[in-house]
């Protein structure tokens, strides 16, 4: 029966004599090390070895005989064998003692922990997989027991919470919200995920720091099961969405400003076709009132369509569809210029501050746009301070990189030059600063704005290709800061008009006038037929374009840009520049931008915005007709 169990043991079991030789050794020292049991037979077990044990192995034997001393035998060690073929692997070897015929005998036991030592690699391995993606993930890490204590929490959550680990460890969950969840009714959700898909549960929530400072975040939270089912840990993820929440705020207010943009920029355009109508018809009324009272209400009807003029003119800039007239200008000396004029805006009680930076890179922008959008802002500031305060305008150079979030998202990286204005006024609520560039809204008095000057300052921005951020909060103040793009070259631009300083008379010449609007038609004929040209119209271009074939002669094309009927009057122009290129063209329109290269012919055929007075006509018609003959 003992050969029987020898035979059939699956660990490798010899039997070594007091000097270290192997007597017996089973089929699984075979397997094991590879020997036969004839080659093992009669040589010392510290053939089985790789050094240092076999060096030492001898000693120990040699000391136990002699002292007693138990090194090896009796005491189970993990050490290292060596096969026939060299290879060494990790072993278990448990040395025991006895007699047989009165002779004395060791006995080895051996276990190859090969198999173990792979799994304990695996599970090293996976360890610092999991505590490198446990420390080095930027999420929030949570690892709680099923009663709900913090077990672990990653390195991101001890920034996020302001706690320790040591701190946090053994303390309820609970303790990172505002308000917790409903334990209950999240055990019961989180087990239904876990039986259903082993998902996680998603929440929306407010967490709270260790100051006591609340944002709002979303958490995912999953359970983690032992082999049979049982709940051994409880893992949340948890992400700050303040940014996040802060970008979807910004996108919807770009959203509904660029909604109502659209609106605008429509609005504007048809109220510039009534007043191009108004206005030129008060202009022909000029001559023929002499009557000093019918004067007067004739004067009064004229600064009315006026201040009709400069409202559509801020509402195109507000939708970015106004003639701007750019140039390279340092701000520095732009502001500085300003600074006597404020003084006197502002009064006494303001206490006017500027700061210029040395070296400021220059811009390409409308002069006269920034000098209203400073007045603007300082006025504004003014008004939040009704008791007097400090107003401060400074100048400098702006890096600004891709991460930083403006009042639409986040801003454009680059190189801008910043106007910043402050005051230590009034402030405003987080409301109030959500709307402050809709066009319309004011925080003001029934009359005392018309609540388009930051919303114009909104519209001038955005279509100079810059940036505004706006920081506000009740009681501390508000600062607005403005970036224009670093100009790197020095190009001028040139902007077309008329000589407004006499009205030029024709000399007979015949002009083809395309307008879909009647009533504009109507006015424009009139005004070149007392300016002394003979006038042609037609209501489309497509009828203009067909007359043109049909080989109607005239001097000069003075159409509209938007038009039914599917071409355009840039379409008109384009079509003239090929077949008849020596046909002067004259542009007109009552947005700043009707098609996107009304830009690139600007420069090559003229523009006359809408509305426009019979001096600005006759001066633009009768200069296009002189560069036609030089």
């Amino acid at each position: 029966m003992l050969q029987a169990l020898l035979q059939s043991a699956v660990v490798a079991i010899l039997a070594i004599d007091d000097r270290g030789r192997i007597r017996t050794a089973n089929p699984a020292a075979e397997r094991m090390f590879g020997y036969t049991s004839e080659e093992m037979r009669d040589r010392n077990i510290s053939m089985l070895m790789p050094e240092p044990y076999r060096s030492q192995h001898d000693h120990y034997m040699e000391r136990y005989v002699r002292t007693g001393e138990k090194r090896i035998i009796g005491i189970g060690r993990e050490v290292a064998g060596q096969r026939k073929d060299g290879s060494i692997f990790p072993i278990h070897l448990a040395v025991g003692e006895f007699e047989s015929e009165g002779d004395r005998f060791f006995s080895g036991i051996i276990t190859d922990l090969s198999a173990h030592a792979r799994l304990q690699a695996e599970i090293d391995r996976q360890s610092l997989l999991f505590q490198a993606v446990f420390d080095y993930v930027p999420e929030t890490l949570v690892i709680s027991a099923p009663e709900g204590q913090i077990v672990l929490i990653n390195p991101a959550a001890t920034r996020m919470f302001g706690y320790s680990a040591n701190e946090v460890t053994g303390l309820d969950w609970t303790v990172l919200f505002d308000a917790p969840p409903d334990k209950a009714q999240l055990q019961k959700d989180l087990a239904s995920k876990h039986e259903s898909d082993g998902g996680s549960v998603e929440i929306s929530t407010v967490l709270r720091r260790k100051d006591g400072r609340t944002f709002p975040a979303q958490g995912h939270i999953a359970v983690i099961a032992g082999a049979d089912g049982t709940q051994m840990a409880v893992v949340s993820l948890f992400r700050d969405m303040t940014e996040e929440i802060k970008r979807r705020e910004s996108s919807l207010r770009l959203q509904k400003l660029e909604a109502v943009g659209q609106l605008t920029g429509g609005i504007a355009h048809d109220f510039n076709n009534l007043l191009t109508i108004i206005s030129g018809n008060l202009e022909l009324l000029d001559g023929t009132i002499s009557n000093p009272e019918d004067r007067e209400l004739l004067s009064r009807a004229t600064r009315a369509a006026d201040s009709g003029a400069r409202l559509t003119r801020r509402l195109l800039t507000f939708a970015r569809r106004r003639q701007l007239a750019p140039e390279v200008i340092n701000l520095n000396e732009q502001v500085r210029s300003m600074t006597e004029l404020l003084h006197r805006t502002l009064g006494a009680t303001i206490d006017l501050q500027t700061s210029f930076t040395r070296d400021l890179w220059l811009t390409r922008a409308d002069a006269g746009e920034i000098e209203s959008a400073v007045i603007n802002l300082a006025i504004n500031a003014r008004d939040a301070m009704p008791s007097g305060g400090k107003l401060a305008i400074r100048t400098d150079n702006a890096m600004l990189e891709g991460d930083e979030v403006g009042f639409e998202g986040p801003l454009v990286a680059g190189d801008y030059v910043r106007v910043s204005v402050s005051d230590n006024g009034a402030g405003m609520t987080k409301d109030v600063l959500g709307r402050v560039f809709e066009p319309f809204f004011t925080t003001k008095p029934p009359g005392r704005g018309t609540g388009l000057g930051l919303s114009t300052i909104y519209g001038f921005i955005k279509q100079s290709g810059g940036n505004i951020t706006i920081y506000s909060e009740p009681g501390a103040g508000t600062t607005v800061n403005l970036y224009f793009p670093r100009c790197l070259d020095f190009p001028v631009g040139v902007t077309a008009g008329a000589d407004a300083s006499k009205e030029e008379r024709g000399r007979g010449e015949r002009i083809l006038v395309v307008e879909d609007n009647g009533d504009v038609r109507a006015l424009t004929v009139q005004r070149l037929e007392r300016l002394g040209y003979e006038v042609v119209e037609f209501p489309t271009g497509a009828a203009a374009r067909d007359a043109l074939k049909g080989g109607l002669k005239i001097d000069l094309v003075f159409s509209d840009i938007m038009m039914p009927g599917g071409l355009t009057g840039v379409d008109l122009r384009n079509w003239i520049g090929e077949f008849e290129p020596a046909l002067p063209v004259i542009l007109t329109t009552g947005f700043a931008g009707d098609a996107g290269d009304i830009a690139t012919i600007a420069d090559e055929w003229p523009i006359l915005r809408k509305p426009y007075g019979q001096r600005d006509l006759a001066g633009i018609v009768r200069k296009t007709l002189e560069k036609r003959k030089v």
